[in-house]
């Protein structure tokens, strides 16, 4: 099981390195686990899509939350 840190943590990185682009890049992983049968992975890759989403939502550019 993967923990929230893990999920966030690779968030982060995605985000920071991939910018609004890392939501794509997250969302294809979650599909790829998806269609391979792996749902506890397709699971975690949709919740990192998810907060990719967040992090570069408000000007298209990575923040770090304070």
């Amino acid at each position: 099981m993967v923990s929230e840190e893990d999920v966030w943590r690779t968030a982060f990185i995605i985000a920071d390195q991939y910018g609004p682009e890392g939501v794509d890049f997250a969302a294809r992983m979650a599909q790829s686990f998806e269609i391979g049968g792996k749902m506890e992975e397709h699971r975690a890759w949709a919740s990192i899509t998810a907060k990719v989403a967040t992090l570069t939502a408000e000007d298209g550019e990575f923040h770090r939350p304070n």
